[in-house]
């Protein structure tokens, strides 16, 4: 008979695989697509570490219709992150935004946003869960709107390996003007760790923003920079890299 010890680990790893791939169908499957057109969402984040609690996350985000024809709207976000606990992250951050609508001809139609937002992250195994409140000055051609919301995403990443990883992630965002949730992001995509503190991802990536829903395709580079020292045990990429707008 074979060793009992090892029944439960691979019983749960094919749990969180099924669960995984059920993710991925619901995501795809699970509305109509409103358009036919696939975009791109392209992603550069850096994880700054300043010491062993503390960080200074960078992420950059292109989103262009039509995989690299027209821009929709470029980001980029910074903050200062503390690790309460191995489990555990708080952020206090800004962001800015331009964007502009799809096939649009006037440059007078550029909306711009600026960000001030609170964040707690939360791992645990292969799950984790990011909770944030984003507090928005957009700036509209005709008008100007202060806005509240919050987003909570959960994702999943499961190792193939030392190299590869599956990861898939979904956020809702609840728009406290309206009292309801106005916008979902799915993905699900496979991973590479290309050296100790790079990675880089490919997947897709639907958006709903009211009765609107878009394709993109994402990819994304994770870095990793310290500047300080540390054993060199310790010197281990992020197990879920922040690189979301």
């Amino acid at each position: 008979m074979g060793n009992p010890s090892v029944k439960p680990p691979n019983r749960l790893r094919s749990l969180l695989l099924q669960t995984f791939f059920l993710l991925s169908i619901v995501g795809i499957h699970g509305q109509e697509n409103t358009k036919t057109d696939i975009g791109s969402w392209m992603v550069f984040s850096m994880d700054n570490q300043l010491s062993e609690k503390w960080s200074v996350p960078v992420v950059a985000i292109l989103c262009y219709e039509n995989w690299a024809e027209q821009t929709e709207f470029g980001f980029v976000r910074t903050g200062l992150t503390y690790k309460t606990s191995p489990t555990l992250k708080l952020t206090l951050g800004t962001a800015y935004v331009d964007s502009q609508p799809l096939y649009h001809h006037e440059f007078e139609t550029l909306t711009t946003q600026v960000w001030v937002y609170e964040q707690a992250t939360i791992k645990t195994g292969t799950l984790q869960h990011r909770l944030r409140m984003e507090h928005r000055w957009i700036d509209k051609p005709t008008k100007n709107i202060f806005n509240t919301r919050l987003r909570y995403r959960l994702g999943f990443k499961q190792r193939l390996g030392t190299t590869y990883y599956i990861k898939c992630t979904d956020e809702p965002f609840f728009n406290f003007d309206e009292l309801y949730i106005d916008q979902n992001r799915f993905f699900v995509g496979i991973g590479r760790k290309l050296g100790k503190d790079v990675s880089m991802e490919f997947g897709y990536f639907k958006t709903h923003v009211g009765k609107k829903n878009f394709d993109r395709l994402r990819v994304a580079i994770h870095l990793k920079t310290l500047f300080f020292k540390r054993n060199p045990e310790d010197l281990t990429q992020s197990d879920f890299a922040d690189s979301s707008k």
